[in-house]
């Protein structure tokens, strides 16, 4: 029988997530956490998987450990890192022992994509209710093709486990959506209000997108307030993706790198 020594391993590895990065399609920002099950029992293992994509659509994501800052797990017993194995997709897999209401929650790197032409970014800015940036990259000065964008992902998810009841909270995200109700526990009520923060404070006109599982392909908008508040409307029962962004002027030891920096928020969980 062949044995390979570890470090053959260790690189194959490393040149199959190499190989992940340079045909990943960097121009999508959307990332999500997928728990397999929104609902499990106490006790139960549940697989997390990391997605990538658009409208709720998106290709798996591997646990590599260099992409991340915080990957961890929150609930009555406090926060407890996730670990995986890297490379392995699904990322992960979380034993939820705990009743209650946990929360996921992922904080990336940074990360770039380049647009090859103003109008690839004045849609992009459209696309996520970000026009007003497309005046203030002219009046900046900024160039007019390979627009330059660091961005990082701020993911949560929540989890009802064995039924029990908890909320969810502010948990530190740069850029961070909260559910100020439990989702799980709107009963015939279909709205649920979320506010969103930045650096831990209210952020006033920002876009929420809001999808669910059943109908990719329309989503709905809601701005916030002044409080960062905005009453989401959860229609059916199913699985929803909330997410927002915020668009950043580099800071000045940021310039050389960028162009722009963006904080991108998401936030997963179904109303039964």
């Amino acid at each position: 029988m062949w044995t390979f020594p570890c470090r053959i391993i260790a690189a194959a590895c490393t040149v199959g997530i190499a190989l992940f990065v340079a045909t990943f399609p960097t121009q999508a920002h959307e990332f999500w956490l997928e728990p397999v099950v929104l609902t499990p029992k106490v006790g139960a293992s549940v697989p997390i998987v990391h997605r990538i994509g658009q409208n709720f659509e998106g290709d798996s994501y591997p646990y590599v450990r260099a992409w991340f800052r915080r990957f961890v797990h929150i609930d009555a017993r406090g926060e407890r890192p996730i670990k995986g194995v890297e490379g392995d997709d699904p990322a992960a897999e979380v034993r939820f022992a705990t009743r209650g209401l946990s929360i996921l929650v992922y904080h990336s790197n940074s990360d770039e994509a380049v647009f090859e032409t103003m109008e690839k970014f004045r849609a992009y800015l459209a696309d996520e209710g970000l026009e007003r940036f497309a005046k203030a990259h002219t009046d900046l000065g900024k160039p007019l093709s390979g627009i330059r964008e660091r961005y990082v992902r701020c993911a949560k998810a929540l989890v009802s486990v064995g039924g029990g009841g908890g909320s969810d909270r502010a948990v530190g995200l740069p850029l961070e959506l909260i559910a100020e109700r439990n989702p799980y526990e709107l009963g015939v009520d279909n709205l649920l209000p979320v506010r969103l923060l930045h650096d831990g404070k209210p952020l006033e006109g920002a876009t929420i997108k809001v999808f669910n599982e059943k109908d990719r392909k329309t989503h709905r908008r809601f701005i916030t307030d002044a409080e960062g508040r905005a009453m989401v409307e959860l229609p059916v029962k199913d699985r929803y993706l909330l997410g927002a962004v915020q668009m950043l002027v580099p800071t000045a030891s940021e310039q050389k790198k960028a162009d722009w920096t963006s904080l991108w928020a998401s936030l997963t969980f179904a109303r039964p």
